[in-house]
């Protein structure tokens, strides 16, 4: 993978992250582009060892490279995706897709003309725990699905310490902040276990004294093409930090939990619990894994694992439940 040369979009920790793991995959720092429009972030990254940056969007595209990871604010997902595209480069974009999916057919044309790699960075896909119940329910061992939880909770203030919150990205929704896009994650794991969604009715807005203009809650019930009942919720105030998810079957129980790093199987026939957490602790493979499988996929023109279409559909839930937020109804989606 040494030859491949990138251009990242944004030099936050995000950013920061994808540069260091080109890196650890052999990528050589004079192969990589770095644009962040804050001279801090570029300096910050200059120290990591990169040569080539800029903080003009436009400057950095007359630049050689492979493809891009974007890695900018929500707001300008969609937009930088298209320049990016009709400069035939392959890209990996930090989720949520966008702040709605305005232009996104735009994009879908381009990609498919010119049959370019276009990823979503949902980076539970990738790891080990979420694979073992991935597994588990392709074999049907809790037979039938029918009811899915899942629940991402966390402290907003927590989240970058070295910074006032206020002034982070998540602080502002037409940034791309707030608790329904920012915890999606949550969302694309019901898509990617349980399938594609049908309706929705959410409540979706601002309850906490956070000094925010974003909500900080949302509360879905969501009705898939298969039936499956799932229930999400997510929210940015909630100071026991918690990311896990239950699938519950006709023949037994599935049970994720992040910070425990475990999947606890319960098998309702033999009354019998099975506990797996011989995981990687390292968070950060499955973040090297994310990015070499990316590098893999338009290299060797391989179906990815996290497609735009993906990424449209859960953008597609999102806007829906925001749409029920306001109409107090179940939105199609």
């Amino acid at each position: 993978m040494n030859n491949v040369k990138l251009l990242i979009i944004g030099a936050g920790s995000i950013g920061k992250r994808h540069i260091k793991n080109a890196i650890t995959l052999g990528i050589s720092v004079n192969n990589i582009v770095v644009m962040d429009p804050r001279e801090d972030r570029i300096e910050e990254v200059k120290k990591i060892g990169v040569i080539k940056t800029f903080t003009d969007f436009d400057l950095s595209l007359k630049e050689q490279f492979d493809a891009a990871i974007i890695c900018s604010p929500t707001s300008l997902h969609i937009k930088q995706a298209i320049e990016l595209a009709r400069l035939k480069k392959h890209i990996l974009i930090e989720k949520p897709l966008g702040l709605n999916l305005e232009n996104i057919n735009e994009l879908v044309k381009i990609v498919k003309d010119n049959n370019l790699t276009v990823m979503l960075a949902y980076i539970f896909r990738f790891m080990p725990s979420i694979e073992a119940v991935k597994k588990k329910l392709d074999k049907a061992v809790i037979g039938k699905v029918l009811y899915f939880r899942g629940e991402f909770s966390e402290y907003l203030p927590d989240w970058h310490k070295y910074e006032d919150y206020r002034t982070f990205y998540m602080a502002e929704k037409k940034k791309g902040g707030g608790s329904i896009l920012d915890q999606c994650h949550i969302m694309d794991l019901a898509h990617y276990l349980i399938g594609d969604f049908h309706s929705v009715q959410a409540a979706n807005l601002k309850v906490s004294s956070l000094e925010i203009s974003a909500d900080d809650i949302s509360e879905m019930i969501i009705r898939h093409e298969n039936k499956v009942i799932s229930s999400i919720h997510t929210d940015i105030f909630g100071r026991s930090h918690k990311k896990n998810l239950e699938i519950k079957g006709e023949e037994g129980n599935i049970h994720w939990d992040f910070y425990k790093n475990e999947v606890q199987i319960y098998d309702s026939k033999n009354e019998k619990l099975e506990i797996l957490n011989e995981f990687e602790k390292d968070v950060n493979q499955s973040y090297i894994d994310e990015l070499k499988h990316f590098i893999t996929c338009f290299k060797e023109d391989k179906k990815n694992k996290a497609s735009l279409e993906e990424g449209i559909h859960t953008m597609k839930l999102i806007l829906a439940a925001e749409k029920s937020e306001l109409s107090k109804k179940e939105e199609l989606i």
